[in-house]
């Protein structure tokens, strides 16, 4: 078995040599096919360089050339011709050898090599690049050169422009417009909101003045009332020495027969920007339950025109919100209408182009510098009413604040709504307070206490009180001074409370803790000012009855009070005789420091001694510097004398 496996592995080593044998047999063949190929397919095409160099690096044959020759007959050109025959049937390579073959001189035999002829090869090399890219910088000459040839190129082809166009046109001479193209022209989009925005930074460059006025310090900059008038011509006399500047703010033609229900300073636009609300029309025809929804159709009327949509729109919108740039008094920033009256509206704490309004039906609604003069938003109308409704106020809307969080506003029936800055369309918590009619509210800015006053004369305190997780706020509802003895209720207001001033957050106050919702301190005090003709000083955290009171000696209503944002112990009163009072505590309790008269600031045509119209808000600037006052549809914004807004 074993030599039979032997014989088997021997044939087959035998069969794999054979065949090993074959294939270097056919390996060799193939090479030497291939070089004889190269050789031949040199010899007819010429191209190969090494196989020419071999030819003619070989020894060359040599041709003996006898020494007697046979002279030229006239069968020479045939030789010649049958020569030249045989020569084109002989190969380039043999050629190419014959031109080594020596010619013998006459006396005898001898060789001569004649050199081969070099072969010069030519090409040309280029690269996909523009002479742009790779520029050499030109010199001085080369740019004056190529300037002077540029401008002459430029001469040459305006002057054939030229020739052109007054060989192509005929000359015609400027005429003035029509009448009806004037009227085309003006009433043109394009043309009026050039105008607009033209003009307005034009009013604001030329009423830089009136701003520098309104922020000077110095009172005897105006000592002498000739230069007064040479610095601008919009304030008038100064009157009294606690007043630098007085500027008047109206705009007849949309706020006509209205009252200022609101005002606010931005604190987005350093001082300069004054936001104020209009009640509805005396001569308006419209319901008072009027619905801000009919004010949100087409909204394609920037609020920067000064144009209304249609004829109709200054007196069927009972809604207006203007504002108003200190640069520009003869003229608004921008007008925002609303389909109901804006009994309150405020400034978004967080977006500066965000106006915040609330209206008579109860609705809260936004508008936006940046689209148009419409609301953009408003919150769900409640037409139900009680804990059914879905939705805002059902009542209208006394005022509005802003939180930290959010904003808070107060109806006349007794409902206050929380709203958060993400959402403006629904409250995100409702609060009743039982058998209250609230007419104003005011925030405290240390607590976030929130104080509203009522029609009766009652001031309600709303204390808010994280759980322990913080997760969720408890709030309880506090009356101030809530005797029923008569002695304790002669300390209360008689009647509707008109205004509530908390003390402003100022900067380096500590506080040293809270009591009843209130700060400790000068921060916990807040005022108040109602139809009984007096003003009322607070301490919640010391005591539930008024610490002062200051009685108006013209014996008429106060519309409103303020706290100066800078000075601790001043504030301003607003009274319905037309009379602004400054009041300072470290000075006097018993008068202000405006005298008994007060600061009138409108005077009647007939007797200058009678103001025309009444207070109906007052403002502070955040800077605590300037003092915005209206009187019926005019807003006076008055520069304070150092004396007043800087703290000793």
């Amino acid at each position: 078995m074993s030599t039979e496996l032997k014989a088997k592995r021997s044939a087959a080593l035998e069969e794999k040599r054979r065949r090993l044998e074959e294939l270097k047999a056919r390996r060799n063949q193939r090479s030497s096919d291939s070089n004889s190929f190269t050789a031949v397919t040199a010899s007819k095409n010429g191209n190969l360089d090494e196989y020419i160099d071999d030819l003619l690096n070989s020894a060359p044959p040599i041709a003996p050339v006898t020494v007697g020759l046979p002279e030229t007959s006239e069968n020479a050109p045939i030789i010649s011709t049958s020569v030249q025959s045989k020569v084109n049937n002989v190969s380039k390579i043999d050629q190419l050898n014959e031109k080594s073959i020596s010619i013998a001189p006459t006396s005898g035999v001898r060789e001569v090599v004649v050199p081969p002829a070099k072969k010069v090869e030519v090409f040309n090399s280029s690269t996909q690049t523009e002479e742009e890219d790779f520029h050499m910088p030109p010199t001085d000459d080369d740019e004056l050169n190529i300037t002077t040839t540029k401008s002459s190129e430029v001469n040459l082809s305006f002057d054939n422009e030229d020739k052109d166009e007054t060989s192509g046109m005929p000359v015609s001479e400027p005429s003035l417009l029509t009448e009806e193209e004037i009227k085309l022209t003006l009433s043109s989009k394009p043309f009026y909101n050039f105008i607009n925005s033209a003009s307005k930074k034009v009013e604001r460059l030329l009423g830089a003045p009136l701003l520098a006025d309104l922020l000077v310090d110095d009172v005897a900059y105006y000592a002498d009332k000739e230069s007064k008038k040479d610095a601008t011509t919009s304030t008038r006399e100064k009157e009294h020495s606690l007043i630098a500047a007085q500027v008047s703010f109206s705009f007849p033609k949309w706020t006509s027969d209205r009252d200022v229900t609101s005002l606010d300073w931005s604190p987005h636009h350093r001082g300069e920007m004054m936001l104020a609300s209009y009640h509805m029309p005396y001569s308006s025809k419209s319901s008072m339950r009027t619905t801000a929804i009919s004010g949100l159709a087409s909204n394609t009327t920037s609020s920067a025109s000064l144009f209304p949509r249609s004829k109709s729109e200054m007196i069927e919108s009972d809604g207006l919100a203007i504002l108003w740039n200190l640069t520009m008094p003869s003229r608004p920033e921008h007008i925002f209408t609303c389909g109901s009256p804006v009994l309150s509206a405020k400034f978004h704490p967080t977006e500066g182009p965000l106006v915040v309004g609330g209206c008579y039906s109860g609705q809260i609604v936004v508008w936006d510098v940046r689209n148009g003069r419409l609301p953009v938003q408003r919150s769900t109308l409640n037409i139900l009413g009680g804990n059914a409704g879905i939705g805002g106020h059902v009542h209208s809307i006394v005022g509005l604040e802003a939180l930290d969080s959010g904003f808070v506003s107060a109806s006349s029936d007794g409902t206050i709504n929380f709203w958060s800055f993400a959402n403006l369309i629904e409250p995100a918590e409702t609060l009743v307070i039982p058998n209250a009619h609230i007419s104003s509210i005011s925030v405290v800015p240390s607590s976030q206490t929130i104080l509203v006053g009522d029609e009766n004369g009652s001031i309600y305190a709303v204390v808010s009180q994280s759980s322990s997780g913080g997760r969720s706020v408890k709030r309880s509802i506090v009356n101030l001074d809530n005797s029923k003895s008569n002695q304790s209720h002669s300390s209360r207001h008689y009647g509707n409370v008109t205004g509530l001033a908390t003390k402003p957050a100022m900067k380096g106050d500590n506080t040293i803790g809270i009591s009843k919702g209130f700060p400790r301190g000068i921060n916990g005090l807040f005022m108040s000012c109602g139809v009984d003709w007096t003003t009322k000083l607070w301490a919640p955290a010391y005591s539930d009855k008024p610490l002062l009171n200051f009685l108006s000696h013209s014996y008429d209503y106060m519309s409103d009070v303020q706290w100066n944002p800078n000075h601790p112990t001043v504030f301003a009163t607003a009274s319905s005789n037309g009379t602004l009072g400054l009041w300072n505590l470290a000075t006097s309790l018993d008068e202000p420091i405006t005298g008994l008269q007060g600061l009138l600031l409108e005077k009647s045509d007939e007797n200058p001694h009678q103001p025309s119209h009444g207070v109906n808000k007052i403002k502070w600037s955040r800077d605590g510097k300037r003092i915005a006052a209206a009187c019926s549809d005019t807003v006076h914004v008055l520069g304070i004398a150092e004396e007043l807004w800087k703290p000793k």
